[in-house]
């Protein structure tokens, strides 16, 4: 188990170019100390079907990282609603993913599109686009319109769930976090806002969207504090490896 997890939420890469200080950022983390482990919340990618014809050199990119980093520390990846069938199809890229969640003691991680249930458009969506049945189709479209349909998608996530997104059902949030085993710390994305909310010992920690702000969090089990902080300063928040191998005896 990891001592401490660094978090990433809501990168929305657009693959439109090549998202070069983005992989610095990474660059970065590959110099940090052993014991943090790497938990990506979800739609770091503003759109990601796993499938042949629908992705590009920055996918791929991305998940050679993943498998390299994954032999020296924890690395988690979590499916938001921009991306499809990451988990199962990359199972090897990453130390454990899935399209739900990752669970490490009294922590849980997701993403949070799935907390306001009243979001009924997104709901509905998601049953469309995740199952067996729509797999099977895009991938056997993907060579020939995987580009187009993949536009398409994306279009149609950045409209029908606009009003939901950043809104944060506050009582929605709070019953669903009352589910959960007292004395857990529920970290999610997707709401674009940094929030802590708490009820009958449990706390909920949603986290800022790197692409608006290119801030990462690091969780400190041993206090259960969470600090949340600009990229540039990653070295000065967690360590080095260099600095990690000196301290030890």
């Amino acid at each position: 188990m990891s001592k401490r997890w660094l978090m990433i939420a809501d990168a929305h890469l657009s693959c439109r170019e090549p998202e070069d200080a983005f992989f610095r950022m990474l660059d970065g983390v590959s110099r940090l100390p052993v014991d943090i482990g790497i938990v990506f919340l979800g739609d770091i990618f503003d759109l990601w079907i796993a499938l042949r014809g629908y992705e590009n050199e920055e996918h791929l990119r991305f998940l050679d990282w993943c498998r390299r980093e994954k032999t020296r520390r924890r690395i988690v990846f979590l499916e938001g609603n921009h991306e499809f069938f990451v988990a199962k199809t990359y199972r090897d890229a990453f130390s454990f993913s899935d399209e739900d969640s990752y669970r490490d003691g009294t922590l849980q991680w997701l993403h949070g599109d799935r907390i306001n249930r009243k979001d009924y458009t997104y709901t509905l969506l998601r049953f469309i686009l995740r199952n067996f049945l729509t797999r099977w189709f895009l991938w056997c479209i993907g060579p020939t319109f995987g580009p187009s349909f993949a536009h398409y998608v994306r279009e149609r996530l950045r409209t029908t769930n606009q009003t939901h997104k950043t809104y944060f059902p506050e009582q929605i949030a709070l019953k669903f976090l009352s589910t959960f085993p007292p004395d857990s710390i529920v970290f999610a994305g997707h709401f674009h806002d940094r929030l802590t909310r708490t009820s009958a010992g449990r706390r909920l920690e949603v986290l800022p969207a790197y692409a608006d702000s290119a801030e990462l969090a690091l969780f400190e089990p041993s206090g259960r504090t969470l600090a949340v902080f600009p990229a540039d300063r990653m070295a000065e928040m967690c360590g080095s490896a260099a600095e990690q191998e000196v301290s030890e005896p």
